[in-house]
């Protein structure tokens, strides 16, 4: 079905089709334009009364470009097997750490991969977080290495989705990993003047008007809009936006306390890269469903430290990875309720000073 020609024009990779295909047209400046991104999406994809918006940093739609030489429905299934064989090499590059896990069954790994319900999501809908988690991946590998420079130059190419970057950096700013912020900074410096190149100084200030009709001036009118359901985030957010029942003002009030709560929190905690993901995870304002895939990391971590210890302890966060891996596909047979899937990674949160720092 998610091949067919009525199956996939409307999943978020009509956004990033669009995107390269406006790039490689010389159209980038109206890259963040709700009504040519609308207009060029009905005329390559299908028709539709509204857009899907291209809401990142405009460096990531150079990525696409070389699928918008094709059709459509060719550029998804050659996204569809590039984003696998990401999975593939995350899979791979995160197995020496997950060798506990292979004691208890040897395709453990691959079952936490295969059956949690965002990766899959992220594969159908074309989405860039099994790339995002292929660069954390990357990011932890450097660290163990005592490679801060590096590591920080690779987590800057995730800003793309910056609102995980700048919880991790600030965490680092606060434990003055000096060598790993001064990487963060050229890449990300980088990035941000490939994106301003593209766009243009008046196409980039309209990126910065779309964020605030996203974040701050966000209303349902606004949601409806851009295709934004906050209480389908497995965030903060999410979580608070539901319990206010809409009220968006409330959310946000109770969304930045429990931010800073959390971050003060981790603080307070030993330095750990997988630590500062699940914080960024939790506080990040805006997330899709499929960037629950980042948890993939410090879950995969976790269980695997927890086999490995056998306490009582250990015991319950051998539990907490398991209801986090099983809960989104039981979140959504039940009316797609996925803000709860804060709770568990919360006490995930809590439980993780079990895990080295790194």
């Amino acid at each position: 079905m998610a091949f067919s020609k009525s199956g996939n024009t409307h999943f978020d990779f009509r956004t990033q089709y669009a995107a390269g295909y406006m790039v490689r047209t010389g159209h980038a400046s109206k890259l963040y334009n709700y009504d040519e991104t609308r207009k060029i999406q009905n005329a390559l994809v299908s028709e539709s009364d509204k857009a899907l918006p291209f809401i990142h940093l405009a460096y990531e739609a150079a990525l696409y470009v070389p699928f918008s030489f094709f059709t459509y429905q060719t550029a998804y299934f050659l996204f569809f097997v590039a984003n696998s064989g990401l999975l593939a090499l995350a899979l791979s590059m995160l197995r020496p750490h997950l060798s506990n896990l292979e004691e208890l069954w040897p395709y453990l790994p691959h079952a936490m991969f295969g059956c949690f319900l965002p990766v899959t999501m992220a594969l159908v809908e074309g989405q860039n977080s099994i790339l995002l988690l292929l660069i954390m991946i990357l990011t932890l590998g450097r660290l163990k290495r005592e490679r801060d420079w590096s590591a920080g130059f690779l987590l800057g190419l995730a800003s793309m989705k910056f609102q995980y970057v700048i919880p991790i950096a600030l965490l680092f700013l606060i434990w003055r990993r000096w060598r790993f912020l001064a990487g963060l900074g050229v890449s990300a410096g980088t990035v941000l003047g490939i994106s301003v190149w593209l766009t243009g100084v008046e196409g980039f200030f309209s990126y910065w008007h779309l964020l605030g009709t996203m974040s701050t001036r966000f209303s349902i009118q606004n949601g409806m809009h851009l295709g934004i359901r906050p209480e389908l985030m497995p965030n903060f957010r999410g979580l608070f936006y539901a319990i206010a029942g809409g009220a968006t003002s409330t959310a946000l009030v109770l969304t930045v306390c429990g931010s800073v709560g959390l971050l003060v929190w981790a603080v307070m905690r030993r330095p750990s890269f997988p630590l500062t993901l699940i914080a960024a995870s939790l506080v990040s304002y805006h997330e899709t469903f499929t960037d629950a895939t980042l948890l993939l990391l410090p879950v995969g971590l976790a269980a695997a430290t927890a086999v490995k210890n056998g306490s009582r302890r250990s015991a319950q966060l051998a539990l907490i990875c398991a209801v986090i891996i099983i809960s989104p596909t039981l979140l959504l047979l039940a009316g797609v309720r996925f803000y709860l899937l804060t709770l568990p990674i919360l006490t995930l949160f809590a439980l993780y000073d079990q895990h080295p720092a790194v």
